[in-house]
């Protein structure tokens, strides 16, 4: 569960869009399908009994990667791959290469492997979704006699929280994301201070939706997070910068804004777009003259949203460039530029 690597331009957006994960399982699967293929149909018989030996152990890379990152698919997948290769070596031994039975055991072995990994995956999901389930039946910690609800008296005669924050900080770990996004939408609940420094770090995870699910979390345990994601505002990982962001405009506390600010000149462009957004929020007139400048940003996002983001705020100032933005060629720039400045001119026109 490291946090994922920055990569700058279109490698960034490939790696945001989610398709890194079946595009490697799909990657590893032509390749040694293909290289399959070629040993049986090669003319070089000696180079056939060389290679085919090595399938067993190539073939075991996408059929791990798929258990791993889907679960509830791996199964399905291998034995649709155990399918196909069993048909190609059936080809191959209609068409005189010799056959080797234990190529069906470690075809076997495959099917089991998935299954363990699958299941023990899965099972860990169960684990998690009922210590869950018993929480919110609970709703809290049991009644003891003879104290009342909200007497502080109760937190020293019942069992505490910590244990229970400490079984979800354990299970931040597991390598499922759906178990660590409910972890996380619980630890935002928590309001307890232990969950802010994890979840800071899960903001870099490899995975988008626990990036996401960690940003709404730090969200909700308002004030406790402040400082930490100020300071992660500098932090060297990129994901983890944009992640502050958004944590910070969801809380939406007045400190934030000059650090916000400051963002605005990140090398990342998520990470502007996000500060952009966030000042917008929160709709303070400070930022206004850095928002205008952002509306000559290289990336055409920052430009959208920082039209958008001076809407908010309605300082009379930003009219000019806005109405310049307007005249923009790119359609989504000139309708936030126009929808801007119809919100100033509303602003200014209301009654005092």
């Amino acid at each position: 569960m490291p946090g994922a690597a920055s990569l700058p331009g279109a490698g960034a957006e490939f790696q945001e869009s989610g398709i890194l994960k079946p595009f490697l399982i799909g990657v590893f699967t032509m390749v040694v399908l293909l290289l399959h293929a070629y040993a049986i149909t090669s003319p070089v018989e000696a180079f056939s009994r060389q290679i085919l030996p090595l399938f067993p152990l190539l073939y075991c890379i996408p059929i791990v990667l798929a258990a791993i990152w889907y679960p509830r698919r791996g199964l399905l997948f291998i034995c649709v791959l155990v399918g196909i290769s069993i048909g190609m070596i059936l080809f191959g031994y209609a068409n005189g290469i010799p056959f080797d039975p234990l190529i069906l055991v470690y075809l076997a072995i495959y099917v089991w492997v998935v299954a363990a990994i699958s299941l023990f995956t899965m099972g860990q999901w169960k684990r998690l979704s009922r210590f869950l389930s018993a929480r919110r039946m609970e709703g809290a910690v049991p009644r003891v006699p003879g104290v009342k609800e909200g007497d502080p008296a109760r937190e020293q005669a019942e069992p505490g929280s910590g244990e229970d924050i400490d079984s979800l900080l354990s299970t931040l770990t597991i390598q499922d994301p759906r178990v660590r996004k409910a972890a996380i939408a619980s630890l935002g609940r928590s309001g307890d201070p232990r969950a802010v420094a994890p979840l800071v770090a899960l903001m870099s995870d490899e995975n988008r939706v626990v990036r996401e699910a960690s940003a709404q979390a730090l969200g909700s345990l308002g004030e406790l997070a402040v400082a930490p994601l100020l300071e992660a505002l500098g932090d060297p990982d990129w994901h983890i910068r944009m992640g502050s962001a958004i944590a910070l405009r969801i809380i939406g506390d007045p400190r934030a804004v000059e650090p916000l600010m400051g963002a605005l000149g990140d090398e990342n462009r998520f990470v502007r777009r996000e500060a952009v957004k966030s000042l917008g929020r929160m709709g303070d007139p400070r930022a206004t003259d850095l928002l205008i400048a952002a509306l000559a940003d290289p990336d055409s996002g920052v430009r959208i949203r920082a039209a958008a983001a001076l809407g908010k705020i309605a300082d009379p100032k930003a009219l000019p460039p806005l109405t310049r933005a307007a005249s923009d060629r790119n359609p989504e720039l000139h309708d936030a530029a126009v929808e801007a400045i119809s919100k100033i001119k509303n602003h200014t026109t209301l009654p005092e």
